[in-house]
Formats: structure tokens, sequence, C-alpha cells
């Protein structure tokens, strides 16, 4: 007989993704498990057409004890957690069927984030592997992280808010973690959920909360940080991530952030030696170099950001938001016809890059080149990201 698949999840107000996320697993699990934490709109009538059982959490400003409650309510010999916001390709369902069937192992997803923001992290172009699941999204970034695991074990969310069933799994002796190569699509960060959700109201407390209560929790103190960038309160997240790398400075992800909102506070020279300290952990981080040439830029020192900006697409050939970066800098130096070039490539990478169109647009109506500027301004404005997906 083959083991039993609980899906465990919890949801407010999710009605414009929760039937995807269902019928995309609905194959794969004997048992869905709802827990509602005051939804207001339809998500519990779309629940009830999957026969899921639905329960009731009063919110507590604890994402943990919303999860550990939806899995005390799982029957299955496995537990798959989900958001709403998130689906699996059909491909892979079979691969997890067979996964079950091993014991005392625990599995690892790679987390897909689609998003319309070249600029962001790790940012990878969509290369069709997954058509109707990746849309008309230019691209994502990835994460790692444990999602199915034994039932009856003992294995529960630890973290206020950023919460994980890793740390726990660790304490029982006799499980491991196994990375899949299956992902998990996610559409947390897309432009039409970024509009309508707004998670800052309730992330950042929760973020605060979490580092007082773990005071020496260095990856406490950078999502607060990340948490305070991604909206734009740049001197908190240089505060945050300053005490994260004091509890952890080998930490090279905290570095490449520190020295970005450096930059983006004016702090240039601050911010020129932290990305020095992040090359120094691995020399050839394209992310580091990026935003190095970025400090450059601000500076007004275009000769220096060209070279550190082709180091970057030398390291990561696929690097958009470098090869944008490239192009303003050449054009600032007045080399036109290589800039134009860096922009080509861009959009060779990316084609439905705003920014490259935009400026490749501005550099044809400056040179005299007005139908060549047209079309890409008319294109930059029909590609505007906030119409994506």
């Amino acid at each position: 007989m083959d083991p039993k698949i609980s899906l465990c999840m919890i949801v407010k107000d999710e009605e414009d993704w929760l039937e995807q996320c269902l019928k995309s697993v609905e194959p794969l699990v004997s048992e869905i498990i709802i827990v509602d934490t005051g939804s207001t709109d339809r998500s519990l009538e779309i629940a009830k057409t999957f026969d899921a059982k639905i329960f009731f959490f009063k919110w507590n400003d604890d994402f943990s004890a919303a999860r550990n409650y939806s899995l005390r309510q799982a029957s299955g010999d496995w537990i798959f957690v989900l958001d709403a916001d998130e689906a699996i390709a059909a491909s892979d369902l079979a691969l997890l069927r067979e996964k079950v069937k091993a014991k005392n192992v625990c599995y690892e997803f790679l987390q897909r984030h689609y998003t319309a923001d070249h600029r962001l992290s790790d940012f990878k172009p969509c290369q069709g592997d997954y058509p109707d699941l990746e849309r008309n999204y230019p691209g994502f970034f990835e994460s790692n992280l444990c999602r199915l695991f034994p039932n009856h074990r003992g294995i529960e969310y630890r973290g206020r808010i950023h919460e994980l069933v890793e740390q726990s799994i660790k304490e029982i002796p006799d499980l491991r973690i196994e990375r899949l190569d299956v992902r998990i699509h996610h559409y947390g960060h897309t432009p039409e959920v970024k509009r309508k959700k707004t998670k800052a109201d309730l992330y950042s407390p929760l973020g605060e909360s979490k580092t007082r209560e773990q005071p020496d929790d260095w990856k406490a103190y950078f999502e607060l940080g990340v948490e305070h960038n991604c909206n734009g309160r740049r001197k908190e997240a240089a505060e945050a991530f300053k005490k994260s790398l004091n509890l952890n400075p080998n930490y090279l992800d905290t570095w490449v952030n520190y020295g970005y909102v450096l930059c983006e506070t004016s702090q240039y020279d601050e911010a020129i030696e932290a990305l020095k300290r992040a090359i120094k952990i691995k020399a050839d981080c394209d992310q580091a170099y990026c935003n190095l040439g970025v400090v450059f830029m601000r500076q007004g020192d275009f000769a220096r950001a060209v070279d550190v900006f082709i180091r970057a697409i030398n390291i990561n050939p696929q690097y958009v938001n470098a090869f944008c970066n490239l192009g303003i800098s050449l054009a600032r130096l007045g080399r036109y016809a290589e800039a134009a070039n860096a922009y080509y490539r861009a959009l060779e990478v990316m084609p439905q890059c705003v920014s490259a169109k935009a400026d490749l647009g501005a550099l044809y109506l400056v040179s005299g080149q007005l139908e060549e500027a047209e079309k890409f301004l008319i294109s930059a404005s029909k590609d505007d990201p906030e119409q994506s997906g």
C-alpha cells in the first residue's frame, strides 16, 4: 500500500491562487488540511470544492504556531507543506510518489520565486522549462527549504517568521535531509501579488520581535535586514545587517546586501569595503562585483564601473542587471556603440527587460536615430513589468 500524504496549508484571503495550488497536487495527496487564519474572501469556498478539511486558527503573530497547528491535524504517513501562492509541476508528481517510499528521510525543494525585477539577487531568466507555470514572468530567483517529511516524528516549525522545520529535523538522530531536483513554483514576488498584499505591515514587526526573542541569532538579523531593504528602509537594513555580521562575519550574502544598502545610503567608502569582504569570501561573487560597479557609478567613476561590470558578466554571462549597468556606464563615457551592444546582450538574455529597451531607446534618441528610438521606447511601454503575468 502506497504511503499517504497530507497536504498542510495555512491560508488567509488566497482566492486568486488557491485553486491553482490545490489542482497541482490533488493527484498526489490523500488529504488536504486547510488552516484558515481569518479569510474574508472565497478561499474557504474554493477549499471545500477539493474536499479539504478546514480548521480555524486565531492569528497570534506567529507563523510557526499556525503551521504546527496544521501539522497536528494531519493523519497521513507524510506531510507536504505548501503556501497558496505555490504550485508543483505535474511532471514532478511521479518522483514525489517514489520518494515517499523511503524511510527516515526528509526532502528539500528548490523554491522558484517568479519576479519581473531583474535587479534582485540571483535573478535568472526563464527558459521555458515550465511553460504553464512560468506564465509571462521574465525570470526568477531560487532558495532551498524542506517541505516534505514523515508525520508522527516530532518535526515542528520554529521561528515566529521565516519559519523552518530544518532545525527540529536535525535534532532527531535517525532523520536526514535530502535535496530533490523538484521546484516549488512561487508567485509571492510577482507584481500582481505585491500590489495586492502589504506583507511589510506584518513581516517587519514580526522580524523585529524575532530578533528580540533570539538576540544571538545572526540569521534573524539578516532576515530583518532583507525585509527592511525590500521595503526601502535602507538605514534600518544597514543596522540589521551590521548586527548580523557582528554575530557571523562569514556569511557571504550579508556582506553583499550590506554593501548594497551602504551604497544606497551614500556611504560609498564603507560600501566598497563591505563588497571587498564579500569578494574575499568568494572570489567569483558576481553580485558583489555588480554592486561594486554601482558604487563606482554613483561616485562618477564610470571607467572603473565598466571594468567590474565586465568582471561580473564574465562570471555570469546571463547577468541582466550587469549588462544594463554596463550600458549606462559606457554611454556616460561616450562609448555609444558599446553601450548599445550591452543593452542588446541584456535583451538576448531577457527579451522583456524594460530598462534595457528604455535606455536603448534613449540612446538612439540622443544619436538622432528616431525610428529605432521609437521602436524600443514603444516596446518598453508595452512590456512594463507592472503588466506582467
